[in-house]
């Protein structure tokens, strides 16, 4: 199962050694943290407005995962990674 781990100082030795694949899905991972805490900071952080934002991503990942299923291919997430439900 894949893992969203938060990195330290040795961060630039980790990706360093990632394959492409690996590279590029840290790098998607990354702009989307920093479009989102962007978007909170410019909106407003209001726990509605969270709220809202989790929902969205929550369902647009359980899309995601349905036509990964649809396609036979290996489930990465198998449930959302959250801290907040």
């Amino acid at each position: 199962m894949a893992q969203i781990n938060h990195y330290t100082a040795d961060a630039r030795a980790l990706f360093s050694q990632m394959d492409d694949a690996g590279l590029t899905g840290q790098a998607l991972v990354q702009q989307g943290a920093i479009h989102a805490v962007s978007f909170l900071l410019k909106s407003g952080c209001s726990e509605a407005t969270a709220t809202d934002m989790l929902a969205s991503l929550r369902e647009q990942a359980q899309f995601i995962r349905d036509e990964a299923a649809r396609r036979g291919l290996h489930e990465l997430f198998p449930a959302d990674q959250t801290e907040f439900l």
